[in-house]
């Protein structure tokens, strides 16, 4: 069931607008591409609103719809009564229980650090005083038909990011970023034969006009070491420090090598449930073959899958057979 938690210092209003507002927002991976997605609703009226950014994270994402969201009311209409629905408990702990100390503490936190998206939670304090604002947090994915579109708001936004960059793959404006160096988008697929099978993977890498492609493979190994080994091998081929748009459509390589691998070293390579981490060896190899580049992995799925993954497949079956 909804949650509601009334906003700092709301005061209630009859005679205002009565709002009700939907946000949603996120990256993957995370940080990486992100996109925030809003649906504001009066009476028998609604209107959408989405947005993204390049390189941004999951919970600036999501302070981003709502103040988003506030900002626009507040331009259009004046002071209104709001209520805001979100599935973010960051967001909606952060709005209710935490921001008032904060404030007192001059932006910082009980351990004397400076509070993280300082600069969205500074704008949506100030909104919650232009507004009646009460929030009420909802479950993710449970459903809830106006949470779902503002979630498809916020992944279409992100997804156009993607769509974007490959509309001006080739062209001479995407060959190099700002500091100079080369972009390369990779793609590595893997078959395997078998739990512990021959196994093969195979990628290709694509600097603009220029593509090169690899493979590889070995007996007795399981899909998942494969999928590491080949994206390391990949990351080797390059002879210069890039710019690496890695693209996978395995979630154990994109929030792995994004995500997981930073928690499992802070952990001395053990998982939340204590356990020794599988494929240690591959993932301390591939951390180490992207130390010299900067590489945003990207979890590519439904529409997002390039071409290139296709062919990177047929490499990885034709390796199996060698």
């Amino acid at each position: 069931m909804p949650q509601t938690f009334p906003g700092p210092r709301a005061p209630r209003d009859a005679a205002l607008p009565q709002m009700d507002v939907y946000t949603d927002g996120g990256c993957d991976p995370n940080p990486g591409p992100g996109g925030w997605g809003v649906i504001i609703r009066w009476s028998d009226r609604e209107w959408t609103l989405s947005g993204n950014d390049l390189d941004t994270t999951n919970n600036r994402m999501e302070l981003y719809a709502a103040a988003a969201a506030l900002s626009l009311l507040e331009s259009l209409l004046g002071r209104c009564r709001v209520n805001v629905h979100t599935d973010s408990r960051y967001l909606r702990l952060g709005i209710t229980e935490w921001i008032e100390a904060w404030v007192r503490r001059g932006w910082r936190t009980r351990e004397d650090q400076p509070v993280k998206n300082q600069d969205l939670w500074r704008l949506l304090h100030r909104l919650t005083q232009a507004h009646d604002v009460t929030w009420h947090w909802i479950r993710g994915h449970a459903g809830h038909p106006l949470n779902e579109q503002a979630d498809q708001l916020a992944t279409g936004a992100r997804r156009a990011l993607i769509h974007l960059r490959r509309s001006y793959r080739g062209t001479s404006a995407r060959q190099f970023a700002d500091d100079g160096r080369l972009i390369v988008e990779i793609c590595v697929k893997v078959s395997c034969r078998g739990a512990e099978g021959r196994g093969g993977w195979g990628a290709v890498l694509r600097a603009g006009e220029h593509v090169k492609t690899l493979s590889g493979g070995e007996s007795g190994t399981t899909a998942n070491a494969m999928l590491i080994r080949g994206a390391a091998e990949a990351l080797r081929a390059l002879t210069q420090p890039c710019r690496v748009i890695f693209y996978s459509d395995a979630k154990y390589l994109a929030k792995g090598a994004s995500s997981w691998v930073k928690k499992w070293k802070a952990r001395d390579w053990r998982t939340r449930a204590g356990r020794p981490v599988a494929n240690r060896a591959e993932w301390e190899a591939l951390m180490e073959a992207s130390r010299p580049h900067d590489v945003a992995w990207l979890l590519a799925q439904g529409d997002d899958l390039p071409a290139d993954l296709t062919q990177a497949a047929e490499l990885a079956v034709q390796a199996v057979g060698q």
